[in-house]
């Protein structure tokens, strides 16, 4: 039982070096919209999910104390955003704390690291814990954790349209120009059969890596019996 525990342990916390966590269901979540919570701003103003319909929304979901995946997305955003250089009232983009435990003085503090101060960039989090896990629970983002500081979560982006209505994924570490500018013409209702059958190849893969995983290791403890 102790080496089953060592198997299991040594593949969670290869999941999380991974870095990619439980993709989301996007049969459950594509077309859908998320629920219209409440959150805080680090200036301390409070707006609902539904105040920034009316052009594309980029959601990011993240954690302040993240030591390393989090803090990559969000400078590689910054970075794709720089150089596509499209204008500011033409999509807003929306980083929040899926930890419960985190609130306006981390992501404040996340925000000054990492000056995220594009007039169209809002750093926010949920005050409320139900709610906060209902947007979680509408996104189909769900997260482990590994220790007290750790956590194993998937690296995506979210794509809303104009009325709020979740339309693409993307999936990666360093986002690119290319995956920026995809995620907004398909928030615009712009997007190739290629496109929408694009959605589904990513966390089809991850689950096969993860399936891949476990068989080896349990494979491997048969074997050493």
């Amino acid at each position: 039982m102790n080496r089953l525990a060592g198997y299991l342990l040594s593949f969670a916390l290869g999941c999380s070096a991974f870095g990619q966590g439980i993709p989301p269901n996007l049969s459950r979540t594509l077309g859908t919209t998320p629920p219209d919570v409440q959150f805080v701003d680090t200036q301390g103003r409070a707006f609902r999910l539904s105040d920034l319909r009316g052009k594309p929304l980029i959601l990011s979901p993240i954690y302040a104390r993240c030591p390393s995946a989090c803090i990559v997305i969000s400078r590689s955003v910054k970075k794709a955003l720089q150089q596509l250089n499209l204008p500011d009232d033409s999509y807003t983009v929306l980083t929040f704390t899926f930890d419960p435990k985190e609130g306006r003085a981390e992501m404040a503090d996340f925000q000054r690291k990492h000056q995220l101060n594009r007039p169209n960039w809002r750093v926010a989090y949920v005050p409320d814990d139900s709610a906060l896990f209902a947007l979680l629970d509408g996104l189909d983002f769900r997260f482990t954790y590994i220790s007290e500081q750790v956590k194993d979560h998937p690296n995506l982006l979210v794509f809303l349209d104009k009325d709020g209505v979740i339309r693409h994924y993307e999936f990666g570490l360093e986002f690119t120009p290319q995956q920026l500018q995809r995620g907004l013409r398909i928030a615009r209702g712009e997007y190739t059969l290629w496109e929408r059958i694009s959605d589904w190849i990513f966390p089809v893969g991850a689950l096969g890596v993860l399936a891949t995983g476990a068989w080896m290791m349990f494979g491997a403890r048969r074997r050493s019996r």
